[in-house]
């Protein structure tokens, strides 16, 4: 009975260790470093030019975004955020000015990816979201829910194109 047991608690730990790593596989489509693509509508604060990398780091257990933008205007922005499993996918974002945000983690369709703010925060709700287009453009947006309110409306959009030397399809 002991040594059944024993059998039925490794395959059960065998299974949650495989878990997770069907939900990191969900975040492929991201891996690698990304840069700015011409032709994206300017932002609040001008047209703007940049880029951004995710990286699977600490063994695997996040993946961290890190995201540098210049703009005309000679307002610079840096971002970090990491994304992490708590049973759920989740994130926390912290950037250059000082905002600090939680996110909860959704995925609408395959190559697509949704960070919502988790609205346990004071002030407005935040949407952020990437998904792949044809032809290996990353498209993203921001969007911004006034406080009480449901209704995000886009605060800027971009395209991204992989750098050169980076791997089409993350490696194992």
């Amino acid at each position: 009975m002991t040594k059944l047991l024993g059998v039925a608690l490794a395959v059960s730990v065998g299974l949650l260790a495989q878990e997770p790593a069907a939900e990191w596989k969900k975040f492929d489509f991201l891996l690698g470093k990304w840069v700015g693509v011409a032709g994206e509508k300017e932002t609040p604060l001008g047209a703007g030019q940049g880029g951004f990398s995710f990286e699977a780091e600490l063994g695997k257990k996040v993946i961290v975004r890190r995201n540098h933008a210049a703009y005309e205007t000679g307002a610079q922005h840096d971002d970090l955020m990491v994304i992490y499993l708590e049973g759920a996918p989740r994130a926390i974002y912290f950037d250059s000015e000082g905002h600090v945000i939680r996110y909860n983690v959704s995925f609408l369709a395959m190559d697509s990816v949704v960070f919502e703010s988790d609205g346990t925060q004071p002030g407005p709700k935040y949407r952020l979201s990437y998904w792949m287009e044809p032809a290996g453009v990353m498209k993203g947006k921001f969007e911004v829910a006034a406080p009480g309110s449901a209704e995000f409306k886009g605060s800027m959009s971009w395209g991204a194109k992989r750098v050169a030397g980076q791997p089409s399809e993350p490696r194992p």
